[in-house]
């Protein structure tokens, strides 16, 4: 079965047919301009429509340019006359490539001032399209849980929910459904809102695409065009890893449930989380134990394991639950790289030859304790195990050991994040671009300015190198490779929506 190219029109509602129709109209060659195979509408996309029987002129026009251009067209609900009942009824239509009407669905649940117009469907049905079954949940229809358990039970592989937040709360109960959802069927499921005022309600957008789990795309407040594996998604870049997410949960108190903050700004598809913090404990089990939590409904995100100096049983039991890897950061409990309790636990770490995050400074601890240099004997002792050396800084001498500790042991990548645009280029003249990996810097408001230095660097590599440091290169380190952590990442399991 192909995978689809989708296109989400989030458009503001607009009373005027004509206009309504001209925008969809325009929506649809954008979206197929760009390569799109599905186009997902809003409810209410034109306004309030004339109640007739379909077809009618409204969905002759919106045939034509399915047949023009060669796409599928979902619709949000219109007003429609059931051709056999005459009843008043809002419906979805999906629409085929060739303008054929393969399949409707009427609205079951309304609001109350909608009841007294309208007549709800008999029930939930599957569409049959080349795409596989669809299914169309229309405004409340979608918040229903006995109407998602019918739909469920359809096994559909593209579920559309028609529905529209007011607020942000709802935004991300939406998104979060979504996710849920995709991951409950295997499937996709598509979020298509409207915006603006409507019935005396301000709408705000969000529209969601969501995939066996999966955020693939989310946009903001402005009418967006959403599009399915596309890299100029508003919010997740696509194919692009950040080894260097950090989640501040040492300052969390014991017992108090922590989620990974939700992202209101571009940031990466996988994610590797950690917390620096952790290092500074005497006991950072229960923080291992929270990022563990923290990735469990998420298959995009991995955890990391703090790694103490002398705690080498605990930095065991992390990775044995399930950990990708280790992060380290001595200095924060006044350790040298060398002293024998961060060298106890080399022998944990070749065990498991999972990848190993560094912090080499310049950071809160005394400079003494930071300098890259002295990790020269630990790296020996663990020179099977990919380590990847972060937030380096951009001051001599810390930059230039860590390019030397690169030149010496080929198992050792530098990360990209919070150094300048003429330090990444001069590196790449030094050592080239199979050793630098991509990082935001660990926090979400500095994932823009680090993608936008990285685009700065595709003039000077080839397009298939400049993919490799994006995202290809940490997620095969961390999500790809059965010698970094595959085999025990498939024991850990995953919570089911419920």
């Amino acid at each position: 079965m192909p995978v689809p190219r989708i296109a989400i029109c989030q458009i503001v509602y607009l009373r005027e047919l004509d206009k309504a129709l001209a925008r969809a109209k325009e929506s649809i060659r954008q979206a197929a301009s760009r390569g799109a195979d599905i186009v997902v509408f809003p409810e209410w996309f034109l306004g309030l429509n004339p109640v007739e029987v379909i077809p009618n002129r409204f969905t002759d026009t919106l045939s034509l340019m399915a047949r023009e251009l060669g796409l599928m067209i979902v619709t949000g609900s219109l007003r429609v006359l059931d051709n056999e009942t005459i009843k008043k009824q809002q419906k979805g239509l999906v629409i085929d490539q060739d303008g054929t009407i393969v399949g409707t669905q009427t609205k079951m649940t309304f609001q109350p001032t909608e009841r007294p117009w309208f007549e709800p469907g008999p029930g939930i049905s599957a569409i049959h399209t080349r795409f596989g079954r669809l299914i169309i949940l229309l405004g409340l229809d979608a918040l229903d849980r006995a109407l998602w358990d019918s739909a469920r039970g359809f096994q559909p592989d593209i579920v559309v929910m028609a529905t529209s937040p007011r607020n942000v709360a709802e935004q991300n109960e939406l998104q979060d459904l979504a996710i849920n959802h995709s991951l409950d069927i295997q499937g996709t499921v598509l979020v298509a809102p409207f915006l603006g005022r409507f019935s005396g309600q301000n709408y705000i957008g969000g529209a969601v695409i969501a995939h066996q789990g999966r955020l693939v795309s989310m946009a903001g407040e402005d009418p967006t065009l959403l599009m399915a594996e596309d890299p100029q998604a508003p919010l997740i870049q696509l194919g692009v890893s950040d080894i260097s997410y950090y989640i501040p949960l040492a300052s969390v108190p014991p017992g108090l449930k922590t989620f990974a903050r939700r992202a209101k700004e571009p940031e990466a598809e996988k994610k590797i989380l950690l917390d620096w913090g952790a290092n500074m404990l005497s006991d950072p089990s229960y923080i291992g134990r929270q990022l563990l939590a923290a990735v469990q409904d998420n298959p995009r995100w991995l955890a990391l394991a703090p790694g103490n100096p002398g705690q080498a049983s605990q930095l065991q039991s992390l990775l044995d639950a399930g950990a990708a890897g280790t992060f380290l950061y001595p200095a924060l409990s006044r350790h040298m790289p060398y002293d024998e309790d961060v060298l106890s636990l080399a022998p944990v770490i070749n065990r498991f030859k999972r990848p190993v995050l560094i912090h080499t400074g310049p950071g809160p601890a005394p400079l003494r304790l930071e300098r890259p240099l002295f990790w020269d004997e630990f790296l020996q002792e663990i020179h099977e195990t990919p380590v990847i050396m972060v937030h380096s800084g951009v001051l001599s001498p810390f930059w230039d050991e860590v390019i030397m500790l690169a030149m010496r042991y080929p198992h050792v990548f530098l990360e990209t994040s919070l150094i300048s645009l003429e330090l990444l280029q001069r590196t790449l003249n030094a050592i080239g671009s199979s050793r630098l990996i991509f990082g935001s810097g660990g926090a979400e408001s500095h994932f823009l300015d680090e993608w936008q230095k990285l685009e700065s660097l595709k003039p000077l590599l080839a397009a298939a190198e400049w993919i490799e440091l994006a995202g290809q290169r940490a997620k095969g380190l961390f999500f790809d490779s059965p010698g970094s952590h595959g085999s025990h990442k498939l024991s850990v399991v995953r919570r089911q929506p419920g």
